[in-house]
C-alpha cells in the first residue's frame, strides 16, 4: 500500500515537459484553530464545499499522525451539515470491538487490547486514528453505531476473534476446536511466523467444519464467516493472485458499507471515509479496479449531491510502518514515496516552497485545466490516477509518524 500525510504554502508550476504550464497551481494555508476546526484559506474553501456534500472521501497512506488529525478537524467543520457516520479501513468485528472498547475505558482500553495481541488491530491501534474516532462513537435511532469498519478482517486478528468463539462456544467440544487455532494463532504471533497464521493456513473447509461447532450461535456464525472470507482475500494475495484479490476485497468493501448505509435510521447519511488512496478516489484505480469513491460519488450524484474527494499526501517526513515481528511490530522509518515524488513534479510543487509548520491545501481542478487532455494523458500512472481521482490535495514537507498504542 501506498503512504500520506501533510501540511505546508507554496508552488511552482510547469507541465510535463518542463517547460512552464499556462497557469500556476493554487495553493492555500491550512491549519488548526481553537475550536478544532479547520483554520485558514484552506479551511474555508473546504468548508464551502461541505453544504453540498454527501460524501467526504479523504485517501491517505497509513501510519501518519498528520492525516487523522487534519481530519478530526475537517470532521468538526462537518457536524453541523450532518455527518454523523465514519468508515475505516478496518474490519467489522475489530471496528466493533474498538468502538465497545473506547466507550467502556477509551484510548486506555485500545491500549490494553493493543498491547496483549500488537498484531491484531491494523490503523485502529494508532493513537492519532483513535482520536478521531472517539468523536463518532454511539448510534443512530435505530440502533445502528456511527461507525462503519467496511474491509476484511486483518490477518493478526484471529487471536482476538477466537478467543471470542471459545467465549461463545455451546459446548466443551466446540470450545476445544477454538481453543486449538487459538493457541496456534498467539503462538505463531509472539514469533511473528505470519506463514502460521491462521488466515494463511485455513482454508474453506476448515472455517466449515469450525462452524459446525457453533450451529444456532449467529454470533459465532458471523466471526466464522467474516473470517473465511478474509482468509480467501489474503490468500489469492499470497499465492499471486492479485488482480482477484483486489477485485474480490473490492466487491466486499462494497458490500459492508451497503450494508451500514442500507441499515442506517438516515434515507441518505453523510458520511466521512477514511481509507487508502486508492479505496476512495473516482476512476479506475492503479491496481485496476473501480472501488468505493467510485460508487460512493455515484451515490451522490444520484441523491443530486456531491462528494469532497481530499488526498493526504506528503513530500517528506516520517511514518510508522507495521509488520509481524515479534513483541513491538512497529518501526519508524524515513518516508521517501517516489510515487508521490512523481506526483509533485508533474503538478510543479516545490517541496523548498513549502512552510514546515502549516499544511497546504491544493486544488486540482485548475491543475487538469491547464495540463488539459494531451497534458493530462502524458502523466505516469500514479500521477493521473491521482490527479483525476481528488479535488484536493493536502500536503507537508515534514509529515510526523503515528503514535503507535503499544
Amino acid at each position: 500500500m501506498f503512504r500520506r500525510t501533510l501540511f505546508a504554502a507554496a508552488l511552482a508550476a510547469f507541465s510535463i515537459s518542463g517547460q512552464p504550464a499556462s497557469a500556476a497551481p493554487q495553493v492555500f494555508a491550512l491549519g488548526i484553530d481553537a475550536r478544532g476546526g479547520l483554520s485558514g484559506p484552506g479551511g474555508e474553501i473546504l468548508r464551502a464545499r461541505l453544504s453540498d456534500a454527501q460524501f467526504i472521501l479523504y485517501g491517505e497512506d497509513h501510519g501518519f499522525a498528520d492525516s487523522p488529525i487534519v481530519l478530526r478537524a475537517l470532521a468538526h467543520d462537518a457536524r453541523p451539515f450532518g455527518f454523523r457516520h465514519l468508515v475505516v479501513e478496518v474490519g467489522p468485528l475489530t471496528t466493533a470491538l474498538v468502538n465497545r472498547t473506547l466507550e467502556k475505558d477509551g484510548i486506555a482500553g485500545v491500549h490494553a487490547l493493543v498491547h496483549e495481541s500488537p498484531l491484531a488491530i491494523p490503523f485502529l491501534s494508532l493513537k492519532e486514528d483513535d482520536e478521531l474516532v472517539s468523536d463518532f462513537l454511539g448510534r443512530d435511532a435505530k440502533g445502528q453505531p456511527w461507525l462503519w469498519g467496511v474491509d476484511q478482517e486483518f490477518i493478526g486478528s484471529p487471536a482476538i476473534h477466537l478467543q471470542t468463539l471459545v467465549t461463545l462456544a455451546p459446548n466443551a467440544g466446540a470450545r476445544a476446536h477454538a481453543q486449538q487455532p487459538l493457541a496456534e494463532e498467539k503462538d505463531a504471533a509472539a514469533k511473528g511466523a505470519q506463514d502460521k497464521f491462521l488466515m494463511v493456513r485455513f482454508h474453506d473447509a476448515d472455517f466449515d467444519a469450525l462452524g459446525t461447532e457453533f450451529k444456532g450461535s449467529a454470533e459465532a456464525q458471523t466471526i466464522i464467516a467474516q473470517l473465511k472470507e478474509s482468509a480467501a482475500v489474503y490468500q489469492l494475495w499470497m499465492g499471486g493472485h492479485n488482480y482477484e484479490n483486489n477485485a474480490r476485497r473490492t466487491r466486499l468493501l462494497a458490500r459492508n458499507f451497503l450494508a451500514d448505509y442500507r441499515a442506517s435510521a438516515e434515507r441518505q447519511p453523510k458520511v466521512i471515509f477514511k481509507m487508502g488512496v486508492e479505496h476512495v478516489a473516482l476512476g479506475t484505480t492503479t491496481v485496476n479496479t473501480i472501488d468505493l469513491g467510485t460508487l460512493a460519488t455515484s451515490m451522490a450524484r444520484a441523491n443530486d449531491k456531491s462528494s469532497l474527494r481530499i488526498m493526504f499526501l506528503p513530500m517528506g517526513g516520517h511514518n510508522t510502518a507495521f509488520a509481524p515481528k515479534p513483541g513491538n511490530p512497529t518501526t519508524i522509518e524515513n518516508y521517501d514515496s517516489d510515487e508521490a515524488k512523481e506526483f509533485f513534479a508533474a503538478i510543479g510543487l516545490d517541496r523548498a516552497q513549502l512552510n514546515p509548520t502549516q499544511w497546504t491545501l491544493v486544488p486540482l481542478e485548475p491543475i487538469r485545466q491547464s495540463l488539459d487532455t494531451k497534458g493530462i494523458g502524458a502523466l505516469k500512472p500514479f500521477a493521473r490516477f491521482a490527479l483525476l481521482g481528488f479535488d484536493y490535495v493536502v500536503t507537508t514537507p515534514d509529515a510526523k509518524p503515528a503514535t503507535f498504542l503499544y
